[in-house]
């Protein structure tokens, strides 16, 4: 019995506790808005030279890490299938198999945990050592708004990084995949290429760009939410991150799932 009040009251401590966050965050996010309609002409350098950076970081730096992963991925993808393929003569189908798994599904979900994995724990990193040293306050006490200045640029690069490297890791997964079904099911190239032309559509391009803007909004909001949260104590550096880390994970994949499940409601109608 008491195991069972204990494990209620846990329950309810960390069904409390997600409330107040998720409070917190919406509260974090109407500040960012009222921020972008206040801009101050000050500030807009400054938040320049940060987009600018932070694009730099996530998308340059990742770049070569996605379009190996993508390779990889859409080649072993094929590769698993190829069998299944062949014994139940769907050769042919192996373009809508990949485009349907990695560039509607897995492609936004793969890209959105490598930024999470490399710019949101440095987004974290960065902001909660900004603020235990002072940084924030002195920025304020400057008359900058750190949501202008820090805030709002690495909530856009996150943004423009998932959906960039979504298309990179897409294309590389394309191109593994071709060399699969070539090397593997003997499938010529323009087979391929006219069953990938029938299964994927521009309302599919659209909507997978949509899904890799949304989660990198989020990742980028989550991540300088959890850094700027920390406390003014050294030891809450690790506390903030592993905080952003595990929150943008589980949006991604609450992402991933809604859209999945909005895609198979609409292909039911």
């Amino acid at each position: 019995m008491n195991v069972l009040a204990a494990s209620v009251a846990s329950l309810g401590a960390m069904t409390r506790r997600s409330g107040w966050e998720a409070l917190d965050i919406a509260s974090f996010v109407g500040e960012g808005v009222r921020a972008v309609g206040q801009y101050h002409a000050s500030a807009r350098r400054y938040a320049l030279r940060t987009l600018t950076r932070q694009i730099r970081f996530t998308i340059v730096g990742a770049t070569p890490l996605v379009v190996a992963l993508g390779a990889m991925i859409g080649g072993v993808v094929i590769a698993q299938a190829q069998a299944f393929g062949i014994k139940f003569g769907l050769s042919k189908s192996l373009g809508d198999l990949l485009s349907t798994l990695i560039i509607r599904e897995l492609g936004p979900l793969f890209t959105a945990i490598i930024v999470v994995g490399r710019s949101g724990t440095a987004i974290v990193t960065e902001l909660a050592t900004a603020k235990v040293l002072g940084e924030i306050t002195a920025l304020e006490s400057a008359g900058l708004d750190p949501m202008q200045v820090i805030v709002m640029p690495r909530i856009i690069a996150c943004a423009i990084g998932v959906a960039v490297l979504t298309v990179y890791f897409d294309v590389a997964a394309l191109v593994g995949g071709l060399g699969a079904t070539w090397w593997l099911a003997h499938l010529p190239p323009a087979d391929f290429l006219a069953s990938l032309r029938v299964a994927v559509s521009e309302s599919d391009l659209g909507r997978v760009l949509i899904k890799a803007l949304a989660a990198g909004t989020g990742i980028g909001t989550i991540c300088c939410w959890a850094g700027l949260r920390a406390g003014h104590s050294p030891s809450t550096i690790p506390q903030s991150v592993t905080r952003g880390t595990v929150r943008s994970l589980g949006y991604v994949f609450i992402l991933a799932a809604l859209f999945a499940l909005g895609h198979a409601s609409a292909a039911r109608r």
